[in-house]
């Protein structure tokens, strides 16, 4: 009788179900740790998430300078003339910024390992990438928050603009991004702030428009481009989305930056739950 009793005790729902409660918690909180350190490897600078371009494009006129340590240090201090501030705005966005295409001087499909959201970047928006109603978006995609594509390294001339444009609207600096075909360009101040080349031209568009070899003295070192460069300045330039789309555009990319944390963190936090109620019925059980 005793032995039965014994029995049907060590079988009991509360301790079958114990054991497998526990088992499932390590197995969630296992995998949502590996997952945890997958999403952080990349912000944690442990693996990069894009692939570094060809040592020749990181060398040339519109290669790579000096890396931007801090997104603040591109902010104006409270003393620095504006002109002044834009001129080293310019400059430091294009020598932290790799110009470079792989057929041509177009964006082609070769291009996408280079554009497309990296895996260990952002894989939500990774996965978006392949879907049909994403792709030509997210396999061409240009950050509009700064830190985001200053770490990724590498931008066509709309891109560095769009970092410029950004850094001057959080300080409240009226600036405005034109594109022509040929190129994209920054104005703010009356001037021209060229991040892809690394130019700033204190005259407005519109003067430039009027002579484009007033730019020639400003590019000089860029000779065997000046004949595009007249053709794209002495077009009429159209501006590149609005303030309200390039906020509506950096707030996507801030939820989808929280939101790639959320599914490892849950998976950690169930684990523990399990875990800890597992743990709660096989003392009760116990008791």
């Amino acid at each position: 009788m005793d032995s039965a009793l014994k029995m049907r005790q060590g079988t009991s729902p509360i301790r079958l179900t114990a054991g497998p409660l526990r088992l499932l918690g390590l197995l969630s909180a296992g995998l949502g740790t590996v997952f945890l350190l997958f999403v952080s490897a990349y912000p944690l600078g442990l693996i990069s998430a894009y692939p570094a371009p060809p040592q020749a494009a990181t060398e040339g006129p519109l290669g790579f300078e000096e890396k931007v340590a801090d997104v603040d240090d591109l902010y104006r201090d409270p003393e620095e003339p504006v002109q002044a501030y834009l001129q080293r705005l310019t400059k430091a966005v294009a020598g932290g910024m790799v110009h470079y295409w792989t057929q041509g001087d177009e964006w082609t499909l070769a291009d996408t390992r280079y554009t497309r959201i990296g895996l260990f970047d952002n894989y939500l928006l990774w996965m978006q990438s392949f879907l049909p109603q994403y792709r030509q978006n997210l396999q061409n995609y240009e950050f509009v928050t700064p830190h985001k594509a200053l770490a990724r390294g590498y931008g066509f001339c709309s891109q560095v603009s769009k970092i410029v444009y950004s850094v001057l609207a959080d300080q409240g600096i009226e600036a405005t991004i034109y594109t022509v075909p040929e190129h994209t360009v920054v104005e703010s101040n009356g001037s021209i702030l060229d991040s892809d080349y690394g130019v700033f031209v204190p005259h407005s568009l519109s003067e430039v428009q009027q002579d484009p070899t007033i730019i020639d003295p400003y590019y000089v070192q860029f000779g065997s481009m000046l004949p595009l460069l007249h053709k794209a300045y002495g077009q009429s330039w159209q501006p590149l989305g609005t303030s309200q789309g390039f906020n509506d555009v950096r707030n996507y990319e801030a939820k989808f930056e929280r939101l790639k944390w959320w599914p490892p963190l849950m998976l950690v936090a169930a684990g523990i739950l399990l875990m800890a109620f597992g743990t709660l019925l096989r003392r009760r059980n116990i008791a």
